[in-house]
């Protein structure tokens, strides 16, 4: 039987329910236990850094994270790696999406220290970005960007119209890797930039193997991870390309603690 040293959840949809809730408690001491059992707990997301501080406060012992998608690496509060967008693409990216039809609902970056939102979004509420300003030009941004996130949250487009966007815009823009990422969003990264890529760099970097990781996700962004654990978990919730591609499933979804559920069941916690 594998040993497993790691475990990588995503945030959206696999540890939050609907409603953006879960048991913080028992996620903390479940942490805790698997540290004293030598399993290393990662947070995998496409949520900035400061999104997942805000989000993990409760949780003192969640303190390892691959934040944006791949696009940095935390441990233990402190930066190990940071791969953010040139700002020509950004610019060119920006240009690209006025002619996108329906437009978005929401347009946004991911900087080092808070989110930068496009000023015709102020009226949009944003509970989800603790810190954030708004721009008019790419010039008001002065920060590295990580992250330029796309969402139709009131058109919810068909999910093959988004897939479909999605290649176009990685057809387009070679230097950039775009995927779903749930709730009618697009993530669009520097190329090369993923879930896996970092997990690898974490994990390799404390003298581990991916083959020892199991990793939980319920969407595309989710997909890279999934394939490359030595167990990779679909949510019951998840989107049907993950549930194909995923090595499990949970028994439960997100709604109904599924996550937390099957890594109890898995390590035997109490």
């Amino acid at each position: 039987m594998t040993k497993w040293r790691y475990v990588a959840i995503d945030v959206d949809g696999t540890l939050l329910d609907d409603q953006d809730h879960f048991a913080a408690d028992r996620l903390n001491r479940d942490v805790q236990q698997l540290a004293t059992r030598g399993v290393m707990f990662i947070v995998a997301s496409g949520n900035s850094y400061d999104a997942l501080q805000t989000i993990f406060h409760p949780c003192p012992a969640v303190q390892n994270f691959v934040a944006e998608n791949g696009g940095r690496i935390i441990v233990n509060g402190k930066e190990s790696f940071s791969q953010p967008h040139e700002r020509k693409t950004i610019a060119n990216l920006l240009d690209y999406v006025n002619g996108i039809v329906p437009q978005p609902d929401l347009l946004s970056l991911s900087g080092a220290r808070q989110t930068f939102i496009a000023e015709r979004f102020r009226d949009v509420p944003v509970p989800y970005y603790p810190h954030h300003a708004y721009f008019s030009r790419l010039a008001d941004v002065n920060e590295p960007i990580y992250n330029l996130n796309l969402n139709w949250y009131l058109h919810h487009p068909p999910l093959a119209w988004i897939h479909n966007l999605v290649r176009q815009i990685n057809r387009h823009f070679p230097k950039v890797h775009a995927t779903y990422s749930g709730a009618w969003g697009i993530d669009i990264l520097p190329a090369g930039v993923d879930k896996a890529v970092s997990l690898t760099q974490l994990i390799h970097s404390t003298g581990g193997e991916m083959h020892e990781l199991v990793a939980f996700g319920d969407t595309s962004n989710d997909q890279e991870m999934i394939a490359e654990a030595g167990c990779g978990y679909a949510m019951k919730n998840a989107t049907p390309d993950l549930l194909e591609l995923a090595d499990r499933t949970t028994q439960y979804d997100n709604n109904h603690d599924g996550l937390l559920r099957e890594i109890e069941q898995l390590f035997q916690l109490k």
